[in-house]
């Protein structure tokens, strides 16, 4: 399971439906004049959605079908530091948060599947904001002034008007396969769905000026819900079937007004970072039309630019002030901590630690992914009683015995799934002179130690890897990939550093192993 699959992203976006609006008899929360308050009422502990049967406001309780799961779909917003954060409301109780602010007003977003447009919510400075859920859609109502429901919960509002609450023709340019599994023509639908897009935002662009003009959005919102429609047609264009359909049909290109650039004055970055399809946008003018890197590791694989290009060209870019920088060469570093080697992850945590002004978000980066270089050459571990080791203490201590090391993690779905597997194999092969060993990767240890429990584990030797991020015994071992398996011999020598599953020939493998030494 790769850390960065792209492989069918949209599975795990968020699927909303709607139907009537439930009352709410929150009182007003006074604030600050800096704060914006947001108060969430039972909100989804999950959020499910029926993949080819759903539509906005269809209950999926007791329904059949393939479904798509999110375990918790928060609020995300730019804090007062320029930090992308995200609130995630406790589920099935009443969950509040104040945050400061110090702008006019501030952008929340939540994902929306049916749309392929964030779900977002435009809020002034001293709002307290309830949060009400209705078959798992957020529906915002503000108590401390009298806001028009159409401009507050506006996108709910454009997919019934416009889409008649089913999926949108923006979100079917990419979603088209996932509904009907036509790859022979997957190609020609998604234009077919992009040239339908084209014609509902002409439809939008209208129903927005006749909202504006009515008075039911003010001047802010009116063009805030343009310039995000406007990112997303760009954003559309972006896609690679879509560029090469284009570039082959200059002629029809020239015919439509939709087609011209659109961009922003970088000049009002400062203004306009509060926006997260301004932040998009800014992050599509520095990918500099890299090439992808197609990477397979067996079962699976990705798709990646050269972050390391990019973080330089970033630098580089006079079109980019410091606050724009800030933004982008972290999410430029967040790519090449993903797809790349350790030297180049520590020169270019470097180049970050030098080249950046928030230092807060250089901290909690260091501190959230263990960004200590220090003990690169180590694979460092712990187990439950929080004893420390290394990963060649760890074979030194077992010297004599076979060893079947499986690499996995809590939030890893494959690896779970093959641990009942893996008890079957162990009790199998209980008397034979073998270890079975799980060392979690890139975990977080409250939930490695539940799932050591749940999953019946407990009695084996569990060990949790400290430094998984920034070791090269990982990159030596080739682990670019979870659930990963390990053979060693009882001389320590690996035997096989690709082996096979349990439940997948793992049993025949050792045993014709053992049996020959």
């Amino acid at each position: 399971m790769r850390f960065n699959l792209i492989i069918l992203f949209f599975l795990s976006i968020v699927l909303f439906f709607s139907c009537k609006e439930e009352k709410t008899d929150v009182k007003f929360i006074k604030t600050k004049p800096n704060k914006v308050v947001l108060i969430s009422i039972n909100a989804p502990e999950k959020y499910v959605h029926l993949i080819k049967q759903d539509s906005v406001g269809k209950k999926t309780k007791d329904s059949l079908g393939p479904k798509s799961f999110r375990s918790n779909n928060g609020f995300t917003y730019l804090d007062y530091m320029n930090n992308v954060q995200t609130w995630k409301p406790k589920p099935k109780v009443r969950d509040t948060i104040a945050i400061e602010c110090y702008n006019e007003y501030l952008e929340l977003t939540t994902n929306n599947f049916f749309t392929s447009i964030k779900e977002s919510f435009l809020v002034k400075n001293g709002d307290t904001i309830v949060f009400n859920y209705v078959h798992n859609i957020p529906i915002a109502k503000i108590t401390n002034r009298t806001v028009n429901d159409i401009e507050l919960n506006y996108n709910r509002y454009r997919l019934k008007k416009l889409f008649n609450n089913k999926y949108s023709s923006h979100y079917l340019i990419f979603g088209h396969l996932l509904l009907n599994h036509d790859i022979k023509n997957a190609n020609k639908n998604s234009i077919a769905f992009y040239n339908k897009a084209i014609n509902d935002y002409t439809r939008e662009i209208q129903l927005l000026d006749s909202l504006f003009t009515s008075n039911k959005i003010n001047e802010v919102n009116h063009k805030y819900r343009k310039d995000a429609l406007k990112m997303l047609m760009e954003k559309h264009k972006k896609m690679k079937n879509i560029k090469k359909w284009l570039e082959q049909n200059k002629s029809f290109k020239d015919k439509e007004t939709i087609e011209q650039l659109f961009g922003f004055d970088l000049s009002k970055t400062d203004s306009l970072m509060k926006f997260s399809f301004f932040r998009e946008y800014l992050n599509n003018i520095s990918k500099y039309d890299l090439e992808f890197i197609e990477e397979n590791n067996g079962n699976s694989g990705g798709f990646y630019i050269d972050s390391r290009i990019r973080f330089d060209s970033i630098l580089k870019d006079k079109r980019f002030n410091q606050t724009a920088k800030n933004f982008l060469l972290f999410n430029a570093y967040n790519g090449i901590g993903q797809n790349f080697r350790v030297k180049d992850k520590e020169e270019y945590f470097k180049k970050l630690q030098e080249n950046i002004t928030n230092i807060e978000q250089l901290n909690k980066l260091e501190k959230d992914f263990k960004l200590d270089f220090s003990k690169s050459d180590k694979l460092v571990l712990t187990n439950l009683k929080k004893d420390t080791l290394t990963f060649s203490s760890l074979l030194k201590n077992n010297k004599g015995k076979w060893l079947y090391i499986d690499f996995w993690a809590s939030w890893c779905t494959p690896c779970r799934k093959t641990m009942p597997e893996s008890n079957k194999l162990k009790k199998e092969l209980e008397k034979e002179n073998i270890e079975f060993i799980y060392l979690s990767l890139n975990d977080k240890k409250e939930n490695w130690k539940k799932a050591i429990e749940s999953d019946g584990i407990a009695d084996s030797q569990n060990y949790f890897i400290e430094n998984g991020n920034v070791s090269k015994v990982i990159e030596k071992l080739g682990i670019k990939t979870i659930p990963h398996y390990l053979i060693y011999s009882p001389s320590g020598k690996l035997v096989n550093g690709f082996a096979n599953r349990p439940g997948k020939g793992a049993k025949e493998e050792l045993i014709k192993l053992i049996t020959e030494k």
